[in-house]
């Protein structure tokens, strides 16, 4: 998962909020598959 230190919260690892203070899921950047070992974020 992920934490974020600043404010305390933990996500899992889709992002989802698993404890506070966070209002909201951490969003989820759009990718695309470029070729075989390249992802293209954003």
């Amino acid at each position: 998962g992920w934490f974020c230190p600043c404010h305390g919260s933990h996500y899992d690892t889709a992002g989802r909020i698993r404890k506070g203070p966070a209002p909201r899921n951490l969003p989820v950047p759009v990718a695309e598959f470029v070729d075989e070992s390249t992802i293209k974020l954003g």
